[in-house]
């Protein structure tokens, strides 16, 4: 008896440079990132600053 020996063709192809891809979408979410901050600052340009408590009140301390 002789063996038997399957051998797979499969047409050669070049792989995909998913590095590029990652960047683009390093690009894209470094966009929208400095984009939401920009709205933030806007935002919070409107907004009255109010005054810190510095000092514990009841409100803030939280008991275990």
């Amino acid at each position: 008896m002789t063996p038997i020996i399957n051998t797979p063709r499969v047409a050669k192809t070049t792989p995909t440079p998913r590095v590029t891809e990652a960047e683009l979408l390093l690009r894209d979410v470094a966009f929208v990132l400095r984009l939401t901050r920009r709205v933030k600052e806007e935002m919070m340009a409107d907004r009255p600053q109010e005054p810190r408590r510095t000092g514990r009140t009841p409100e803030r301390v939280l008991v275990a």
